[in-house]
């Protein structure tokens, strides 16, 4: 992916790194004179390419959800953790790209689209600051205004800034005007809900249980004044995924499922990243575990019926099974033919998930173990066993064999065991419980929130350093600013003092 030099007040002077669907703005200073709907379907678009196939992708190897093949000259930046302002840049600019089009979406006006944009720029946001910290948020994305050379705000000053918004666009979500639909109501230009209200809702309240819970260390009174408002929004959080599907095709590279071209197959049916493995550390939690997911998110040896890895850091086997699994690939637990829908790699059209039902269930697990939200541990136990339920589910697992048995069943048969951090009340610490579920099922589908709950909590505590002995830090903390804000904003960013993959901390990290 190529570098692209930016001026941050404008989010982007250049095209970026994951356009490609239904593009229709490739400069965001002359923005296209179309209908704010249509603008909103791209930048849905955009946004699913950015969680799904951005530069985030690269934290599947430090977070030990994939390795490197040895028949492949190795990545020492990976390795060693020696990433610089030239790594991790296409999340800067896509995501303030992505920002750009949602502001003009929301300047057009239309409540519905206004309220659903206020959403996705907090996701965004949120996203920045998770990596960056402290980023531009007041004076971003004013070039108009004369803004060139924009200041950086605080990370926590942008989350309240962000969660005070996400109250805006609820009220406006839940409000009559919007709730009667007519013509305020965006149709199959909503290509995520298709133009549901409450289910808008839904997701900014999961969008916000999600920063309350990362800065739920530091801000404890407001975190608890503002999930008191989620328990008492009668919409409360997401209980099914959020899945962006513009129409993925396979008539353009461009139009491919953005995780299937990511890591898993290109238009011509090539592997998209053959120097990719699994990582023996993930595979070995699951066995550990009893965990029969391990064959749904790799792909598994035709002898064996089970996959083969890599340590993070120097790879040592050059048998490795490659990452991901489904139609393309052997599946589990040796089944003769492959199924047609199963495993992470699900075909080249696949739906792409921006908050997963999973995720928001752990989340709410999370919040109903802290006491952020009601039912005690009773409710904390449901959410936990329905959010392993659901990634069973999408995942379609089965266990023996037989490819149309019921996931759900084998989803209970897996969290009734008596293992700690798998069956509940197996588990004397729940809150380790919680996390260390959560990272099984956010593998290959939310990355940096899995990054974000090792760099706030420190689980999973036995998750490996790379075996590289030139490794320059022992984890990758953060991003460095890209190295155009450097060139383009220098007394800003300079203000940030030195900033290395370390240091400065996020704000909510202990």
């Amino acid at each position: 992916m190529k570098p692209v030099a930016v001026y941050m007040a404008l989010a982007l002077l250049a095209s970026g790194c994951g356009k490609g669907f239904l593009d229709v703005n490739d400069n965001p200073n002359a923005p296209v004179n179309g209908a704010p709907a249509l603008l909103f379907t791209n930048a849905l678009a955009s946004t699913a390419a950015i969680v799904n196939g951005d530069d985030f992708f690269t934290l599947n190897y430090p977070l030990c959800y994939e390795a490197l093949n040895s028949d492949y000259q190795v990545a020492y930046t990976i390795t060693r953790n020696g990433y610089t302002s030239s790594d991790f840049t296409c999340v800067w600019t896509d995501i303030y790209h992505n920002l750009n089009d949602y502001l003009q979406v929301e300047k057009g006006g239309a409540p519905f689209l206004a309220a659903a944009s206020k959403v996705m720029e907090a996701l965004d946001y949120q996203m920045l600051v998770d990596g960056y910290n402290d980023i531009p948020y007041a004076q971003a994305l004013q070039l108009g205004s004369g803004i060139t050379h924009p200041g950086y705000d605080r990370g926590q000053a942008v989350y309240d800034a962000c969660i005070a918004k996400l109250d805006t666009a609820i009220g406006l979500l839940e409000s009559d005007s919007v709730q009667a639909g007519g013509a305020y109501n965006p149709g199959s230009a909503d290509i995520l809900f298709g133009g549901a209200p409450n289910a808008w809702a839904q997701l900014a309240n999961t969008i916000k249980l999600r920063m309350l819970l990362h800065e739920a260390a530091v801000a404890p009174s407001a975190v608890r004044t503002e999930a008191a408002r989620i328990a008492a929004d009668p919409n409360g959080c997401l209980s099914r995924t959020a899945f962006i599907n513009p129409g993925y095709a396979t008539d353009a590279s461009q139009h491919l499922s953005p995780l299937w071209s990511t890591m898993g197959y290109t238009i011509t049916g090539a592997l998209a990243n053959p120097d990719q493995s699994p990582n023996t550390y993930f595979i070995d939690k699951l066995g550990a575990y009893g965990d029969p997911r391990v064959g749904f998110f790799y792909c598994c040896s035709p002898f064996t019926g089970q996959p083969s890895g890599n340590p993070f850091g120097i790879p040592t086997n050059t048998g490795a099974t490659y990452v991901g699994s489904g139609p393309t690939a052997t599946p589990p637990y040796n089944v003769p033919a492959p199924v047609s829908t199963w495993g992470i790699l699900q075909g080249p059209a696949q739906a792409s998930i921006l908050v997963a039902a999973w995720e928001s269930l752990f989340l709410q697990a999370e919040a109903v173990y802290r006491g952020l939200l009601p039912g005690g541990d009773a409710v904390a136990e449901a959410d936990y066993e329905a959010a392993i339920t659901e990634d069973f589910v999408y995942l379609q697992v089965y266990t023996d064999g037989n490819t149309t048995g019921d996931p759900a069943g084998f989803a209970r048969a897996y969290f009734t065991q008596n293992i700690p951090d798998v069956g509940w009340a197996a588990s004397p610490d729940k809150f380790r419980a919680i996390i260390t579920q959560k990272y099984i099922s956010l593998c290959f589908t939310n990355v940096e929130e899995a990054w974000t709950d090792y760099r706030r909590t420190g689980f999973p505590a036995d998750l490996p350093l790379s075996t590289d002995p030139g490794a320059l830090y022992p984890r990758v903390l953060r991003f460095v600013y890209p190295q155009s804000e450097y060139e383009t904003n220098a007394a800003s960013v300079a203000k940030e003092g030195a900033v290395t993959p370390v240091s400065p901390k996020i704000f909510w990290m202990p």
